[in-house]
C-alpha cells in the first residue's frame, strides 16, 4: 500500500497524446471465455528500471483511465527515484492510448471519476477535471490559502453531487507535524469538515488528522475508508462518526491499525475489505457491526509472536472490490479475481462464505491475468483487472460456465 504520508514535491510535466516508450499499444484480443489483454502493455525494459507496470484504473462514460507506477529521479538525491504516476487514456475498444500531459507541477497521488469527467489530484494540491471527450481540463479550486503547507490530495469522492476532497501535508520541514484538510463543496465555496485524530502506525502510538483515499456514497451518508477504519458524514454536518472496527480476528499484544483498502456498495449494502484481518465485511446497520463475508478458522498458535494464525479463504492482501449490481468480484496478492458465491444465485445457489477464482481459458497459450491484480473495474458485461503486467479483461457473458469447475474456497 503505498504510503498515505510520504509527501514528495518535484516539478514534472509528462508528455501528451503520444506514443510512450514505457508501454506498448496493441489490438485487443477478444473471446468469450478466457482472459486476454485490453489493449495496453508495459515495455518489459521500463517495467523493471521504472517501474511501468499498471496500479489503478477507472472509467467514465466511453473512456478507461490507467494509472502506472513510474518513477523518475529524485533532484539533488542521485540514485533515487520517486513515485511519479503517469496516467493514460483511452476509449472502450479503442486502439491508441493517450499518455495526459496533467497541468500542475506535482506528481499525481489520487485519480476518481463520475459520469462525465475524471478527476486528478497532485502532491501540491491542485485539482484537475478531465473531460476525455474534448481532451480539456480544468483546475478546481479548493483552498484559499495553503499558509505555506504544501498539500497533497490523498482522496476525491462526491457526495450529494458535491466534490468532497481530502488533503494533507507538512506543516512545516522540521517537526513533521501532519495537517489535515477535508472540504465538501458547496455551491461555489467550500466547507470545512472536521478531521479528528486517527491511529496509523503498528503500534498505534502515533495519529494524523483524518484523511482518506476513497469514499461512497450510501442510503443518505457518505462513508470513507482510512488508514483506520470507517468513518461516517450525515447531510448537513461537519463532524465524522466512527464506526466499530471489524471484529478482530488475530489476536495479539501488539496493536493493530485497521486499514481499510476498498470500500463500496453491492446490493444496497455496505462493504468494505479490511488489511490486517485480509477479510470483507458487510455493514449491519440494526446490529451497528460488521459480518465477515469470509470463512475463518483457527490454525494454530505462535508462541513467539503471542498470536494464533487465523486462514480465510478470500484473496491475500486485498486491493479492489467491484459489483456489477448482481456479482461482488475481489482481487489481491494471489493471481486471478475471485467472485463472490455468498449471494451468487441460480445455477449454483447460494454458497455461503464461498469464493471462486475466475480463471478462464488458456487464449493463445496464455492465462491471464498471473500476478497480483491491484485494481477491478466493470464496463459494459466486461470484468477487467490491472496488474503490474498490463490490462486484461474477461467477458462476463458465461461466467457461470467459466467457474463452473473451480473450487469454492472456504
Amino acid at each position: 500500500m503505498k504510503n498515505l504520508f510520504y509527501l514528495v514535491i518535484v516539478s514534472l510535466l509528462f508528455a501528451a497524446c503520444t506514443k510512450d516508450p514505457g508501454v506498448n499499444s496493441e489490438q485487443p484480443e477478444s473471446s468469450q471465455d478466457g482472459w486476454v489483454s485490453a489493449g495496453f502493455i508495459p515495455d518489459k525494459e521500463s517495467l523493471n528500471t521504472r517501474g511501468s507496470g499498471f496500479q489503478n484504473m477507472l472509467h467514465s462514460g466511453s473512456w478507461i483511465m490507467l494509472e502506472d507506477a513510474w518513477s523518475v529521479p529524485a533532484e539533488g538525491k542521485p540514485g533515487y527515484l520517486v513515485h511519479a504516476p503517469r496516467l493514460f487514456v483511452s476509449s472502450l475498444n479503442g486502439n491508441s492510448w493517450d499518455t495526459l500531459s496533467v497541468p500542475s507541477k506535482g506528481f499525481v497521488k489520487s485519480i476518481y471519476a463520475d459520469s462525465t469527467a475524471f478527476f486528478v489530484g497532485t502532491m501540491n494540491g491542485d485539482v484537475l477535471k478531465y473531460y476525455p471527450d474534448t481532451k480539456e481540463w480544468e483546475k478546481i479550486n479548493i483552498l484559499d490559502s495553503t499558509n505555506g503547507i504544501e498539500y497533497g490530495v490523498y482522496g476525491i469522492g462526491k457526495f450529494e453531487n458535491n466534490l468532497i476532497v481530502s488533503l494533507a501535508g507538512f506543516k512545516d520541514s522540521v517537526s513533521k507535524e501532519v495537517v489535515s484538510v477535508i472540504r465538501l463543496q458547496n455551491g461555489d465555496s467550500w466547507v470545512d469538515l472536521e478531521t479528528p485524530p486517527i491511529h496509523y502506525d503498528t503500534y498505534g502510538e502515533g495519529t494524523v488528522p483524518l484523511q482518506f483515499h476513497k469514499g461512497v456514497e450510501w442510503n443518505g451518508k457518505f462513508y470513507i475508508a482510512t488508514m483506520d477504519g470507517v468513518f461516517e458524514l450525515t447531510s448537513g454536518s461537519r463532524q465524522w462518526k466512527q464506526l466499530p472496527f471489524p471484529p478482530k480476528v488475530q489476536y495479539t499484544k501488539r496493536y493493530i491499525p485497521r486499514p481499510v483498502t476498498d470500500i463500496l456498495v453491492h446490493k444496497n449494502n455496505l462493504v468494505i475489505a479490511e488489511t490486517s484481518s485480509m477479510l470483507v465485511y458487510e455493514w449491519d446497520a440494526i446490529g451497528n457491526d460488521w459480518i465477515a463475508m469470509d470463512s475463518l478458522f483457527l490454525d494454530g498458535f505462535d508462541k513467539d509472536t503471542v498470536d494464533y494464525i487465523i486462514r480465510v479463504n478470500s484473496p491475500d492482501e486485498i486491493h479492489s472490490l467491484v459489483s456489477d449490481g448482481v456479482h461482488l468480484f475481489a482481487s489481491g496478492d494471489r493471481s486471478y479475481p475471485k467472485v463472490y458465491m455468498g449471494d451468487y444465485g441460480d445455477p449454483y445457489g447460494n454458497i455461503p462464505r464461498g469464493w471462486r477464482r475466475i480463471a478462464g481459458e488458456v487464449i493463445n497459450g496464455k492465462i491471464m491475468p498471473t500476478s497480483k491484480i491491484y485494481s477491478l473495474d466493470v464496463i459494459d458485461g466486461f470484468l477487467y483487472a490491472v496488474s503490474y503486467e498490463g490490462l486484461f479483461k474477461i467477458s462476463l457473458k458465461n461466467l457461470d460456465k467459466i467457474i463452473a469447475n473451480e473450487k469454492d474456497f472456504f
